[in-house]
């Protein structure tokens, strides 16, 4: 069904609609940009409803988003987003809005034991309205948007106010609400936290990238030849979509630098024979391609990169058995609560428990990745799992 929206492309018609917003105590929030299209994605379409309005603004035309940074900054009106890690990374990036006193109805779904929390589905299930998904890899940086594609983008943000009503009842009868609010506090946290250095750009500048390997599957098993072939592909390709304005995956896929690194084609008759190229790749990219192997293949040994590895710690029995001990009485618990065991305990959280080995409730105080309703409600049981004799 086609949403009814009011599309927002001055910026005094934002400054309008963002005094209407500062009346509000609940609005949901949603955000289209164009990752899929640009090297350096932006946010290109907010979406607001709230009552039974819907307002779509238009960031690339009204050229700016701050007359709403005070109402998604403030800690009285609630803004419920689904899956609001890449919205709030986003509008931080963007505009520097830390967006505060979030619901995310996707974390709350988890936590009524929904296993499939995504917005269609959970639409769905629970209205019975199907969503259209036409327009989910839309280039929505293209103008001027379609009405099909702004009635889609609307419906995003449609039904999120009934179904923050409908989960926050859940969790209350569940004993789960403030769960899922410290979740949300801290995903805002993680999400907008700028860096952490103090040093301007000119002393950045002067310090070495870190490899882009870092972040490519499967580097961690590769010997140091490869590691360098790998680098210098992964910074030619991200160089070309610098230049064409694209996502490094649009210029070519990691299977074709996979392919390379393994071939390391000498010349364009090797490159020509290789294997599962795209059409066109040795014209358009043949010639880099070739110069970034070569130089990975003449680097001196002493030279050559490796993968960061932190030394394996010393074979530890007691702990493992402390591990399997909790891992177990986690399997117990999400069994019991009919929720995913890593939402009541994360693999990293039940690690450090096993080191530690908390005593008591002013121990667990001491860890910081335990949150306050994991050990209001779980931290007697951990410590009985760690203690059992105490």
């Amino acid at each position: 069904m086609p949403q009814r929206f009011e599309l927002i492309e001055e910026r005094s018609e934002l400054e309008r609609v963002a005094a209407l917003l500062a009346k509000e105590t609940l609005i949901a929030v949603d955000v289209e940009a164009d990752s899929l299209y640009h090297y350096a994605p932006r946010v290109c379409l907010l979406q607001i409803s709230c009552g039974r309005r819907t307002y779509l603004v238009d960031p690339l035309a009204t050229g700016t988003l701050s007359p709403l940074s005070s109402v998604l900054s403030s800690t009285e009106t609630r803004k419920v987003f689904h899956g609001a890690d890449y919205d709030l990374r986003s509008l931080f990036r963007d505009y520097r809005i830390v967006t505060n006193n979030i619901f995310d109805t996707m974390i709350a779904s988890q936590f009524v034991g929904d296993k499939a929390p995504g917005l269609a589905a959970v639409i769905h299930r629970r209205f019975g309205i199907t969503l259209e998904k036409k327009y989910q890899k839309a280039n929505w940086s293209k103008r001027p948007l379609s009405n099909d594609m702004l009635s889609y983008a609307a419906q995003d943000t449609a039904y999120l106010l009934k179904l923050y009503k409908e989960l926050k009842r859940e969790l209350t009868a569940k004993g789960r609400l403030e769960w899922v609010e410290e979740e949300c506090e801290c995903l805002t946290t993680t999400c907008t936290s700028p860096p952490t250095s103090q040093e301007d750009d000119s002393e950045q500048e002067d310090k070495p990238h870190m490899p882009l390997f870092r972040r490519f599957k499967g580097a961690g098993t590769m010997n140091r030849r490869d590691l360098a072939v790998l680098e210098n592909l992964l910074r030619f390709r991200e160089n070309e979509a610098m230049q064409q304005d694209k996502p490094p995956f649009k210029v070519f896929g990691n299977n074709v630098i996979k392919t390379l690194v393994a071939v390391k084609p000498a010349d364009e008759t090797a490159l020509a024979k290789t294997p599962k190229l795209p059409r066109n790749f040795v014209k358009k990219y043949g010639r880099g391609a070739l110069r970034a192997v070569a130089e990975a293949v003449r680097l001196p040994e002493n030279r050559l990169p490796s993968y960061p590895s932190s030394p394996r710690p010393p074979a530890n029995p007691e702990k493992q058995m402390r591990l399997k001990g909790l891992k177990r009485w986690r399997r117990k618990c999400a069994s019991r609560l009919k929720l995913q065991p890593g939402l009541i305990c994360n693999n990293v959280l039940l690690n450090r428990l096993a080191d530690v080995q908390p005593t008591s409730l002013a121990d667990l105080d001491r860890i910081p990745e335990i949150r306050r309703w994991q050990k209001e409600t779980f931290g007697e049981e951990i410590i009985k799992e760690l203690h059992p004799s105490s």
